[in-house]
């Protein structure tokens, strides 16, 4: 059995802001007696193509590609603690229903240190002469989802969706995986220990990062083998994540786009997220943002519990659209109805560059959609709701409600 010696890279940085990061490649022992670049831990015997969703330790093989997985959580452990970096400290959990609740969202509503709140800075903060546009949108395809999987962040990359989940305990728990789109299989995961409640995903270049939602931490893998190879850390939940292609972009269940350089993580801007109100007629601030993915420029957002995306300018941070999702779920689905409105909401968007296709879950649902946006059809939708009934109008087409025969 070989064993490979990686380059230990560190990068400490001693900026205010920035926080230390460090990689530090695993060694792992070969396959089959020869050297690959996956994890295995240790060396599996087992071998097999699929692993049913329920199964949450074992060995998990791709045999398309001889990469082998051990999927365990001890695995996981064991590769962790070869990074031989201490975890920082959790944020104190409050009291109340975990999923009932929109994280510390208000807390970030007003600033720390007296500064000023969301809505104050909404209101003195670019402007809007008009509401944002309700788009509305058509299925294209579908295709199967794990409906084990508490879906926190979806990701596509080369061919191959990408996946985050949550881990309450009526789900699958904490996985990060590599599925294929067309039959909704596995291809591999990694199975985290129950301390991490996982979130967003993304990828960019060979590295797949993964969010956590209250440890302060977040993990960085190979996005083929998913070798662990480093962890990085914030100050703030983890909710949502995407990139540009040049910056990791995250979200925090606030309205606050946070911009960090992928390779210190270090902050180096972040975005207030606001529109103006089609009712109030206000600039407001767009809280809850949650899972993300940049589409041309534009960063897409769902909203937690809302059944709406928000298109976003990254330079601004004016919603400049919203698409209304309503329907796509299907709320008979005797699966869906066991799980309460948090626990099965929207919540998983991830674009295809290449073919131009958006993608979009949710947590424990069945499916995983491609759609089609329709713009303005939301709006139109809604003014037809409000519209007087046709027969309020006479055979001239003048308004007459009461069927006087007017001009």
């Amino acid at each position: 059995m070989q064993i490979t010696t990686a380059v230990v890279v560190a990068v400490l940085v001693a900026l205010p802001n920035v926080t230390p990061f460090q990689i530090i490649p695993v060694q792992s022992p070969c396959a089959r007696g020869k050297f690959t670049t996956s994890i295995c831990g240790r060396s599996a015997a087992l071998r097999s193509s699929r692993v049913a969703p329920s199964q949450r330790n074992g060995v998990f093989c791709a045999a398309a590609s001889d990469v082998t997985v051990d999927s365990s959580v001890e695995a996981w452990e064991r590769d962790y603690k070869n990074l031989k970096i201490p975890e920082p400290v959790p944020q104190t959990k409050k009291s109340g229903s975990v999923f009932g609740m929109i994280g510390n969202a208000f807390e970030k509503a007003v600033n720390v240190n007296n500064e000023k709140s969301d809505t104050q800075l909404a209101k003195e903060g670019p402007k809007q002469l008009d509401a944002p546009i309700l788009d509305g949108y058509r299925v294209v395809n579908e295709y199967t989802h794990t409906k084990e999987s508490f879906t926190q962040g979806i990701h596509w990359d080369n061919g191959i969706m990408y996946e985050g989940s949550g881990g309450p305990s009526f789900s699958h728990g904490t996985r990060i995986s590599r599925k294929t789109l067309e039959t909704g299989d596995t291809i591999s995961y990694r199975q985290l220990p129950e301390r991490h409640f996982g979130e967003g995903v993304c990828v960019l270049g060979q590295r797949l990062f993964q969010l956590t939602w209250r440890s302060n931490i977040g993990f960085i893998y190979d996005k083929d083998t998913l070798e662990l190879q480093g962890q990085f850390e914030y100050k703030h939940e983890g909710w949502g994540m995407t990139t540009d292609g040049k910056q990791l972009i995250v979200s925090d269940g606030s309205a606050y786009l946070h911009f960090w350089d992928p390779d210190t993580f270090e902050e180096t801007r972040k975005v207030l997220v606001t529109h103006l109100g089609k009712k109030s007629g206000v600039m407001m601030p767009l809280r809850r943002l949650n899972d993300l993915t940049y589409v041309k420029g534009k960063v897409y957002a769902n909203i937690w519990e809302f059944d709406r995306i928000a298109v976003i300018d990254p330079e601004t941070g004016l919603v400049e659209r919203f698409i209304e999702m309503k329907g796509l779920l299907d709320e008979n689905d005797p699966w869906i109805q066991k799980w309460s409105r948090s626990d099965r909401c929207l919540n998983g968007l991830a674009y295809d560059d290449e073919n131009d296709r958006l993608f979009v879950t949710g947590k424990l649902w069945t499916k995983l959609y491609e759609v089609e946006v329709l713009p303005g059809a939301g709006d139109k939708e809604e003014q037809e709701k409000t519209a007087p009934p046709k027969d309020y109008y006479s055979s001239a087409g003048s308004f007459d409600p009461l069927g006087m025969g007017g001009p």
